[in-house]
């Protein structure tokens, strides 16, 4: 018999509101779904019809990650919708950022893998002296590494209006004392050949000749751990002290699209050797 008193046992219930009877147990304890009725002497459970109504609604929290105690308090408030929007609104915000950090983390998976597969680079690592030079630049605390354009995008439009040479090399200072993965102080700048007037937040100034260690990455950023590594050995066994780290873009992805011909001088200032 499917129904008693007009209740639904159990078993049709759960076909009807596709949750399992493990489930529906399982809510029963926590005081969302309770059956209408158990008989006493089997213990079998009955649910009424209308409480399809509140399953549906369960079953949507459900599919959307919402835990046990989240719905405790969300169901109440399915009769005013204004109210109950506030907090699904956060939940899929939460879930936009879970997305992001997945996608990270598959990125980081499949460089790892292809770390694997590839076969060691070849990193030369040197000492050069970086000549004066007259560059313009913008420097700000931005999200993250991966930021870096909106900074060249602040200062490229003052660079062709004044129509200044765009030849010059062009690279990134990483001003940070140590890494960080948010709020990071990165200055974009090119080499031009002399100061022209400026507005914020493009200034314009002179860099003294410096001694640099200097390692050149050949193609995409995913190599450049192993750049860092032959730079942190010899720095190490040279006895440096080093400055702020800065990149310089021979060929950048906005010059080459293709990563494969990408070119970086990664470069860290010497400020002192040991004695």
């Amino acid at each position: 018999m499917d129904h008693e008193n007009g209740l639904l046992q159990i078993g049709v219930f759960s076909r009807l509101s596709r949750i399992s009877v493990r489930m529906l147990r399982h809510y029963a304890e926590h005081g969302l779904l309770a059956p209408e009725w158990v008989d006493p002497a089997s213990g079998y459970r009955h649910y009424g019809v209308d409480q399809l109504g509140t399953a549906e609604r369960i079953v949507g929290l459900r599919d959307a990650g919402i835990g046990v105690a989240e719905m405790a308090a969300l169901l109440p408030l399915f009769d005013d919708p204004t109210t109950l929007s506030a907090p699904l609104l956060a939940h899929r915000h939460q879930l936009l950022q879970s997305q992001d950090q997945v996608r990270q983390r598959l990125s980081a998976l499949d460089r790892l893998v292809h770390q694997l597969e590839e076969q060691k680079m070849t990193i030369e690592v040197h000492t050069t002296k970086m000549p004066a030079m007259t560059i313009a630049a913008v420097r700000d605390v931005i999200g993250n590494y991966a930021d870096e354009p909106q900074l060249w995008e602040r200062l490229m439009p003052q660079l062709l209006a004044n129509l200044v040479d765009l030849t010059g090399i062009g690279g990134a200072t990483f001003h940070d004392e140590d890494y960080q993965d948010t709020d990071v102080d990165v200055e974009v700048w090119l080499q031009i050949p002399e100061e022209f007037p400026t507005t914020a937040p493009v200034t314009c100034r002179e860099v003294p000749e410096q001694e640099v260690v200097l390692a050149t990455l050949h193609g995409n950023y995913e190599g450049m751990s192993q750049v860092s590594a032959a730079l942190g050995a010899h720095v190490a066994e040279n006895g440096l002290s080093v400055g702020p780290m800065f990149n310089i873009y021979r060929v950048s992805p906005a010059q080459d699209p293709d990563p494969a011909n990408w070119v970086t001088d990664v470069c860290l200032p010497i400020i002192a050797r040991a004695s």
